[in-house]
């Protein structure tokens, strides 16, 4: 089998002294099977999985402490035995939440080194972090005790894994000299969390930059007879998952992808598009397919859920990503019936779960809100399973319950920044701000220090007035020499509800309306703050009268 490897493309590491492949094998979505009243990890079959990866040039495995119950590390050490160990890099995370002392890194390190059965690891990650436990890795000064496990040979680098927006991720990058960052990107997700701008900050600071979720957990193999017709019409033939994964490997940061195998077949058919893959190796044609591709994606998604299981256990035993895909699965083929039939199998009484633990329906939700800081794609679940049970057990239609036009929210912390741009004033919900943008994109050139690719439309509440200062504007790194007819504002850090807008600008009215005629009366447990200003974020995906345009709206909450 010697000559697959050498068909395996492999690629720089960033400023590592080892080239990677093309391919990683994530564990975290090992094949399963039942024992008994539960589903285990098919041993055999994934030890014979990540063997074979190996086999046809595979280097790079990752897991992590919480992979399918805290027994993925197990099952890679098995699969490393009998000299696989020395021919792969070997990549395992800190699981920080758990983490309540300096001390409790140590202790995590020493036990899964022993989990994995081998003396160091290759790449040491911070796991998921976020805003949150960034602040927990500052306060305990984490770093600090990893540095000091590199220098004892335990690790040979140092690393994070991400799931926030970017500017944490921005901020993360710059607090420390990092080796490898790993983040969530795909031809869906390329403007969410850390962002194509984010890939490329990496990459230009000297970082190895690794893909998660290229497939968006497998999301991107789905099909629709319009989908199909796409494909049919491409002159270049590739499955979906093919197309997702060229996608992300056309882009130079890339070190390498992340996929999440489960099944032999999976494994086979991901080799052999690493193997086609290539850098800036697309065309202008296939790149428009796949922004196509995108679209449709997403107007055929309700609630982003990526099946990580992060959010498991359920203190309540809700099987939460099962829910989300059954609704989505509906969602995508209509398929009434089935939906309802596979719904209904779930558990639906806490006692029934003593005999299917972990397997109950939405309605067993206790709104506890202990999923909302584990959920790395920011889902409002306790929201979402009411509507999924609403759906799933005929008591409304998914019109009823979800607003097509409108995605979201995500709750995110964003941290303060500063924009420069031209205001004027109105009447709320009647102001007519087409000229102010105008006229600003005549003359945004002239502000010093932005920060390209985006723009901010910002509205401030005027107390004790029905008017507002809206205002156009672009964020700044830096205030110098502001020019005339611009001001300076700076928006304090926050939290807030990040909804998205889909389609042309004159329906954003309609999604305003959505927002706090109908969410924030059904969701009691958030409060708007009326003192601070209402943000709308502008890039790449907005097109002022198409159906398929999307911006977002930043409402701030408590």
């Amino acid at each position: 089998m010697a000559h697959y490897y050498f068909a395996m493309k492999h690629r720089k590491m960033g400023p590592l002294d080892w080239k990677v492949s093309a391919l990683g094998f994530g564990c975290m979505r090992f094949p399963m099977k039942k024992e008994g009243d539960s589903e285990v990890i098919d041993e055999e079959e994934a030890i014979k999985m990540v063997r074979y990866g190996i086999d046809q040039g595979i280097n790079y495995i990752d897991t992590a402490w919480n992979y399918h119950g805290e027994q993925s590390e197990i099952i890679v050490g098995k699969a490393l035995k009998d000299g696989y160990r020395e021919k792969i890099k070997l990549v395992t995370k800190c699981p920080v939440w758990l983490v309540e002392k300096s001390e409790d890194f140590d202790e995590f390190l020493d036990k899964q080194l022993k989990k994995l059965d081998t003396p160091y690891l290759d790449i040491y990650l911070f796991h998921a972090l976020g805003k949150n436990l960034f602040e927990k890795v500052k306060t305990l000064k984490l770093v600090e005790r990893m540095e000091k496990a590199k220098e004892n040979g335990l690790i040979k680098h140092i690393g994070f894994s991400f799931h926030d927006d970017f500017e944490v991720f921005k901020e993360i990058i710059d607090f420390h000299p990092w080796e490898m960052a790993q983040i969530q990107f795909n031809y869906v997700d390329h403007d969410t969390q850390a962002t194509m701008k984010g890939l490329r900050y990496a990459a230009n600071k000297g970082i190895a930059v690794v893909i998660m979720e290229p497939i968006k957990g497998g999301a991107l193999v789905k099909t629709t007879p319009e989908i199909s017709e796409l494909l049919a019409d491409s002159p270049v033939k590739r499955t979906l998952a093919d197309w997702a994964l060229q996608y992300v490997w056309n882009f130079p940061e890339v070190a390498t992808l992340l996929s999440g195998m489960s099944s032999m077949e999976q494994v086979q058919e991901n080799i052999e598009s690493a193997k086609n893959s290539g850098i800036n190796k697309l065309s202008d044609r296939e790149l428009q397919l796949i922004t196509k591709l995108a679209s449709r994606f997403k107007q055929k998604s309700l609630v982003p859920c990526t099946f990580c299981k992060y959010c498991l256990p359920c203190p309540s035993g809700v099987a939460i990503p099962t829910t989300f895909r059954i609704l989505n699965d509906y969602f995508w083929d209509g398929a009434k019936d089935t939906a309802y039939n596979t719904y209904a199998e779930l558990c639906k009484e806490k006692d029934d779960l003593l005999q299917d633990p972990g397997n109950g329906d939405a309605s067993l939700c206790i709104q506890c809100g202990q999923c909302l800081d584990k959920c790395p794609q920011a889902i409002d679940i306790p929201t979402n399973l009411e509507k999924v049970h609403a759906v799933l057990t005929g008591i409304k239609e998914i019109s009823e319950v979800f607003n097509l036009q409108v995605r979201g929210p995500k709750f995110i912390e964003k941290p303060a920044f500063t924009v420069v741009g031209m205001a004027m004033t109105g009447e709320i919900g009647k102001m007519n701000n087409l000229g102010l943008w105008e006229e600003f994109n005549k003359l945004d050139w002239k502000i010093k220090h932005p920060v390209t690719g985006y723009s901010w439309g910002i509205a401030f509440p005027i107390q004790n007035s029905p008017e507002q200062e809206y205002l156009a504007c672009t964020e700044v790194s830096k205030v110098e020499d502001i020019p005339d007819n611009m001001i300076v504002r700076k928006i304090h850090g926050q939290k807030w509800a990040k909804f998205t807008h889909i389609g042309p600008i004159a329906k954003f009215g309609d999604t305003m309306t959505y927002i706090f005629e109908k969410w924030l009366k059904e969701n009691g447990k958030y409060t708007i703050i009326t003192s601070l200003p209402i943000l709308e974020y502008y890039d790449g995906r907005f097109h002022p009268t198409s159906q398929n345009s999307e911006f977002d709206v930043y409402i701030p909450i408590i």
